[in-house]
Formats: structure tokens, sequence, C-alpha cells
């Protein structure tokens, strides 16, 4: 994804709680599309309220991807970022963690470290470690905000499509608040999101 970078005005800097704040009130676009798109779906379906065998496989992938981000962002952590981006990336991996939890207490998954998705970890880890932090990282976002919204349609219970919703609600906030260390200010970047969703569930 090609971002337009602008070039950051003298002296600036972005608080942490500006960053957090930005995050709470944009970025939530596409977001809030599926979630009026489920919830819709489950207005007008007769839906099971646990996750289904079908459900079951395609959740244990979304919490790989969780897995997958958290370590991510903790290899940023590492790499010991500075200032108020230190504060906002640990937030980030704490949500990531959180939302894995989320989904092996809702499935009964195993959330250990081995269940991460190693293809997209080895993929993003040197840029996650380095100076394109920021970069990679909207990106990952964009791309977990379209894989979860994809996966709203696959899921054939309540319980997924409700997990998920609040899931990538905070992973689009993610990418606003990415999107404003990289100096963006193309609305059409800060607000849509051309990233591809992963294939998941044997697609690929």
């Amino acid at each position: 994804m090609d971002l337009e970078i602008a070039e950051p005005a003298a002296n600036a800097a972005i608080g942490r709680r500006n960053l957090i704040g930005m995050a709470g009130v944009a970025g939530l676009a596409g977001a809030a599309a599926a979630m009026l798109s489920a919830q819709t779906t489950l207005a007008a379906s007769d839906q099971a309220n646990q996750p289904t065998d079908a459900d079951m496989a395609l959740l244990a992938e979304a919490l790989g991807l969780e897995l997958t981000a958290r370590d991510l962002y903790r290899s940023q952590v590492a790499a010991n970022p500075s200032g108020d981006l230190a504060s906002a990336v640990s937030i980030m991996a704490e949500n990531h963690e959180a939302y894995a939890q989320a989904i092996a207490g809702a499935t009964g998954l195993s959330a250990s470290d081995d269940k991460r998705n190693a293809e997209v970890f080895d993929a993003l880890a040197a840029d996650f470690a380095g100076s394109d932090f920021a970069a990679a990282a909207h990106g990952l976002e964009q791309t977990a905000v379209a894989t979860h919204t994809a996966l709203l349609g696959e899921y054939e219970s309540a319980d997924a499509i409700t997990l998920t919703t609040s899931i990538l609600v905070t992973e689009a906030r993610h990418a606003t608040v990415l999107a404003a260390v990289l100096g963006v200010d193309d609305l059409d970047t800060l607000f849509g999101n051309d990233q591809p969703a992963l294939a998941l569930g044997g697609d690929a």
C-alpha cells in the first residue's frame, strides 16, 4: 500500500493523549460498515449463539493473526522506541494479546505462542523491529481489519460475529493512530482501506 507521507513540521510532537484520542474518533468508517452488515445479518437470521465447527476453524486462524500482531509489536517494544510512540506500541501489543485471549476464551482454543501465523510474522519481522515500523504496522492493521471484516460473512454463529466486530473496531483505530504517526493527511487513507484480506480457512 502506498502511503502519502507528509513532511513533519519542525518541532512537531504527537502526544499520547492525542494519539489515542484520534484513534477514538477516526478510522472507523470501514469498521462501522462491517458492524452494520453484521447486525443486519444477525437480525435477519436464526443463527446459533455458539461457534460452529466451521467457525472454530476460522477463529483459530484469526487467533493466530492476533498472536502474530502481538509478537510483532513486542519486537518493536524490544527495539526501545522513544517517547509517546513507545506508549502507543505497548497499548497495541496489549490489545492484540487481549483479543487473542478473548478468542481463546470463547472457543477453548489454545493461545500458545506456537499458534501464531509464522508466514505473516516472518514477512514483517524485520520491518517491525526497524525504522520502517510505522508503515509496516499500518499495513498490518489494515490487513487485520480487512481479514476480520471478510470473516464476518463466513461465520455461522452470533458469538463469532459479535466478538469479531469488537476486534476490528479497535484495529481500525490502531490504523488511524499509525497513519497519524506517518503524517498521512489523505482522507482516503485515513478512513479507507485498500489492503486485501488474508486468505484463511484453506482458501490460500
